[in-house]
């Protein structure tokens, strides 16, 4: 099911800031947890989140994660693909664009924009934990090094 929300404002200090993101939930059945895919394209680029929900969400109960808990999820990179020009639409148009949307994420077997970009941003958290783990071990290696370097230097004077 498709979804399109708008967030609402941050409140910091005494002033209101208002930054208002359409963005695309897509809530679907992966094994046996249902998955939210929350979509924004705006001026910083196309964003991807993805949220695991335990039952499938109602209406409401989706409407209230993403205006309660929309600045706790966390959002890919930018990806500066493709700029989107979006017009707003009628509400009848509205409603039978997402029905179709709908009908073809159903018989849709390739992955979608959004799950591109969910994979690109998991490879590059692949790729900077590798990095670290490796100057981690690098490191250990080092210091397990002069131990022994040191053991044997006291063994030669002796002491």
């Amino acid at each position: 099911m498709v979804w399109y929300f708008a967030a609402k404002p941050v409140k910091q200090e005494k002033w209101l800031f208002m930054k208002i993101y359409t963005i695309k939930a897509t809530v679907k059945l992966e094994n046996s947890m249902w998955v939210g895919i929350f979509e924004r394209d705006d001026d910083e680029g196309y964003v991807v989140a993805r949220h695991i929900f335990g039952a499938e969400p109602t209406d409401p109960e989706l409407y209230g994660f993403v205006s309660e808990h929309y600045y706790e999820l966390k959002f890919s990179g930018p990806q500066n693909h493709i700029k989107l020009v979006i017009k707003r639409k009628k509400y009848k148009r509205l409603l039978r664009d997402v029905r179709h949307e709908m009908q073809k994420m159903s018989s849709m077997k390739n992955t979608t924009r959004a799950q591109e970009v969910l994979r690109l941003e998991l490879e590059k958290n692949k790729k900077i934990k590798k990095a670290k783990s490796r100057a981690q071990k690098e490191a250990e290696r080092e210091e397990k090094f002069n131990l022994k370097q040191l053991k044997k230097k006291k063994k030669i004077r002796g002491h």
